[in-house]
């Protein structure tokens, strides 16, 4: 017998054991190395996979998320003068003693709503006290008819006028105490309460856009309020371009009320060409013309970086009692400012422009004083027209519509001087220099000389000239 045969039997059964204990550690560790391989391979490897396509689909969508643009939009409507006369005063004073405007608006209230914003240039002043309220030069509305502005929807006002400055401190002062306590939340432009609010920027946001609003009005020889020259903004190339880059700065885009031009003339004197010019050049985005009681073209000016600068030269009467068929066809200047963000580039642009003609309606005997499209008046409502008393059969849509597309189809030749930017105007219109002496206007002409230059037969056309483009958009 060998001699391993004779090793105890319990030193056998050691050594099996060991021998087994290491196969099944060995087989263990084996079916760890495949049981991890196939976790890897079936789990890990897929979740991980997973994972990391996640995580780039993410960061795709991330990064086409960052450079997708972002447009957003706000729509802007603006009206002419609210010039409240006499028997239109007398349509809101009940026998209750309640003064009412409410029923002046309503007719373009859905309109108003209708925008982002919705602009007004109020002409004269607005006092309390009713035994002051005057429907003729010296001018003194009653508060009244700026809480039917409010009421109806309104909520950017110009007020720097002519009438706002020739009317002196106490009536300015009633009307900083109007919108101050009564609609705080209205934007007034052009006339401020203190020399804070004059140096500051009045701007509105809507939908993300920042939108600055300027207005000034031409100066006059013998200004009133000389001894407080902050409280209308007025005319001066200097203060004008200062106060463009500062608004500039504040936001996104400038809207620049223009209290301009000649009263019921619907060509651009050269006085206002000279003025658009130099806004243009400055950068303003928009700008609303009105006080000469009449419509005037618009269209678009462009500089040679490619700026373009949307321009209503006037928009002529919203509301008022005159008497003659131009001053009773106004106009609704309509916008959309455009923004867009793409990564950090921002770029504003007015985009959908047009103008749609309104008529002023009044009947002395029914008591109807409103504005109205001029698409949604009829034969019936101009034949009680109390105009017709004093002009006959010329008011009619027919010769509204007429007189409309006239003017509309002027074309307004650019000036590029700037040698009337500065002067001052007389109570009749004439300019004056700093030194007072008379400029005399050799290059301005008027509608009629206008047309007696087209050939036989035609009204104007819509040509582009010297880069700028003029346009007929109006909705019928």
């Amino acid at each position: 017998m060998k001699k391993k045969d004779n090793l105890p039997l319990n030193l056998r059964e050691k050594n099996n054991s060991k021998i087994s204990f290491i196969a099944s550690v060995v087989v263990l560790v084996l079916l760890c190395l495949v049981f991890n391989q196939m976790d890897y391979n079936m789990i890990r490897k897929p979740a991980a996979e997973a994972k990391k396509a996640a995580e780039a689909q993410k960061k795709k969508e991330e990064d086409a998320q960052t450079a997708a643009p972002t447009v957003t939009t706000a729509t802007v409507m603006a009206v002419g003068d609210n010039l409240v006369q006499p028997s239109l005063l007398q349509s809101g004073q009940y026998e209750s003693g309640l003064w009412n405007y409410e029923h002046v608006f309503a007719n373009m209230k859905s309109q108003i709503q209708a925008v982002d914003i919705a602009m007004i240039n109020q002409e004269t002043p607005f006092t309390s006290d009713h035994d002051l309220v005057s429907g003729t030069a010296p001018y003194a509305t009653p508060t009244e008819i700026g809480d039917a502005l409010v009421s109806a929807g309104f909520d950017v006002v110009s007020s720097a006028t002519a009438f706002m400055d020739d009317n002196g401190y106490d009536f300015l002062s009633q009307t900083f105490d109007f919108w101050k306590n009564s609609h705080p939340e209205v934007t007034v432009l052009g006339i401020h309460e203190t020399q804070e609010d004059a140096d500051a920027i009045k701007t509105v946001e809507v939908n993300g856009i920042k939108i600055a609003f300027l207005n000034y009005t031409f100066p006059s020889s013998g200004n009133e309020n000389t001894e407080k020259e902050y409280m209308i903004d007025i005319f001066d190339s200097q203060k004008v371009a200062d106060a463009v880059q500062k608004a500039k700065a504040a936001a996104d885009c400038v809207i620049f009320s223009a209290n301009w031009g000649k009263t019921e003339e619907p060509m651009p004197t050269e006085y206002e060409k000279q003025w658009a010019n130099f806004l243009m050049k400055n950068g303003v985005d928009v700008v609303i013309g009105t006080n000469p009681n009449v419509l005037q073209p618009f269209g678009y000016l462009t500089d040679d970086e490619g700026h373009n600068m949307l321009i209503y030269y006037s928009l002529g009467n919203f509301v008022s009692g005159q008497e003659t068929l131009k001053q009773l066809l106004g106009g609704m200047a309509n916008f959309t400012i455009q923004k867009t963000v793409t990564g950090d580039e921002t770029s504003v642009k007015i985009t959908d422009a047009s103008i749609t003609p309104l008529v002023m309606h009044y009947s002395y005997d029914t008591g109807d004083y409103s504005p109205y499209l001029l698409s949604d008046y009829t034969e019936d409502l101009a034949s009680r027209h109390s105009v017709r008393e004093i002009i006959g059969d010329e008011f009619s849509l027919e010769n509204l519509q007429t007189k409309y597309d006239e003017i509309m189809s002027m074309n307004v030749t650019p000036s590029t001087q700037s040698d009337l930017l500065d002067v001052k105007f007389d109570s009749d219109g004439n300019m004056t220099d700093a030194s007072g002496n008379y400029v005399e206007d050799t290059r301005s002409i008027t509608s009629g000389q206008y047309y007696a230059s087209l050939p036989s037969g035609q009204t104007g056309n819509n040509s582009d000239e010297g880069g700028y483009e003029y346009g007929n958009d109006s909705e019928e």
